[in-house]
C-alpha cells in the first residue's frame, strides 16, 4: 500500500518553458561580460556553454559532475573561454547567475496545483525531489514560497545540497528515508522517462510519468493532470 509519494519539480509542478530559460541565460551571458569587461566575442562562447549545461542536466553522467552546482557550473564555463576572475568577481557572479529566476518566475504547470497536493497530503506523506540546474535549492524556496506551495512538502531535496542527482537510486532511497517510508510504499511522479520514471523503479519505488504532452515518449502508470495521481495509485499500486 502506499503511504508516501515523491514529485519531481520542473515540469512537473512548475514550468517556464525553454524561451524563458533562454531569456535568463542572455541576461546572465549580458551580467558575465558586464563584470569580468568581456568584449562581444565572448557571448557566443558563453552561449554555447549554456547549450552544454542543459544537455548535461537531461544526461547526467559522472563525465559532466561539473554540472551539479552553481559554483563548478562556473568554474567549467571560465576554463572553457579562458578567463580568469577574482574571488571577489566570482561571487558577485555566482549570486546574480543563481538568483535570475528571481525576477522571471516560473508558473504552476496547473493552477489548483496547492489544492491538488493539500488533497493528497490529507492521506499520503509528500516530498520534493528536484534535480538543480543554475538555480540551487536555496532560490528554489524562495520560488516555491512566492507560489505558495513551500508548505505543502514533508520533506524537500534538493540535489546541490545532497550531492546527488535523479536517476541515481541514493536521492529517491533518501527521500523515502526524509518520509519514513519504504521504496515500495513509496510512488513517484515525473516527467522524463530516464531521470524519474526509470530511475524510480530502478530504486524500487512505484513510478508515475507525468505526461501533459502525448508527443512526448511515455511509460505506463502516466497521468496528464497532477489531479488523476490518486486515481493511478489506487488502481495500479493498492
Amino acid at each position: 500500500m502506499v503511504k508516501g509519494i515523491t514529485v519531481d519539480l520542473w515540469d512537473t509542478l512548475i514550468t517556464d518553458g525553454h524561451t524563458m530559460e533562454h531569456k535568463r541565460d542572455e541576461k546572465r551571458a549580458d551580467m558575465i561580460m558586464r563584470i569580468l569587461r568581456l568584449d562581444e566575442s565572448y557571448r557566443v562562447k558563453i552561449m554555447d556553454f549554456f547549450v552544454e549545461l542543459v544537455a548535461s542536466f537531461k544526461c547526467p553522467l559522472e563525465r559532466n559532475e561539473w554540472a551539479l552546482l552553481p559554483y563548478t557550473q562556473l568554474q567549467h564555463l571560465f576554463d572553457l573561454i579562458g578567463v580568469r576572475v577574482s574571488d571577489e568577481q566570482f561571487e558577485e557572479i555566482l549570486r546574480i547567475y543563481t538568483e535570475e529566476a528571481l525576477d522571471i518566475l516560473p508558473k504552476l504547470i496547473e493552477a489548483d496545483v496547492r489544492e491538488i497536493l493539500l488533497e493528497l497530503k490529507s492521506d499520503y506523506k509528500i516530498a520534493l525531489i528536484s534535480n538543480t540546474g543554475r538555480t540551487p535549492g536555496r532560490v528554489l524556496r524562495k520560488i516555491l514560497k512566492e507560489l505558495n506551495i513551500l508548505d505543502v512538502f514533508d520533506a524537500l531535496i534538493f540535489s546541490d545540497e545532497v550531492h546527488l542527482r535523479k536517476p541515481n537510486a541514493q536521492i529517491f532511497l533518501l527521500a523515502c528515508e526524509k518520509l519514513g517510508t519504504k521504496p515500495g510504499e513509496t510512488a513517484h511522479i515525473g516527467d522524463s522517462v530516464n531521470i524519474d520514471f526509470l530511475g524510480a523503479r530502478d530504486a524500487g519505488l512505484k513510478p508515475i510519468q507525468f505526461l501533459p504532452d502525448e508527443n512526448r515518449a511515455f511509460m505506463h502508470p502516466l497521468v496528464k493532470s497532477l489531479k488523476d495521481v490518486r486515481k493511478v495509485i489506487e488502481e495500479h499500486y493498492d
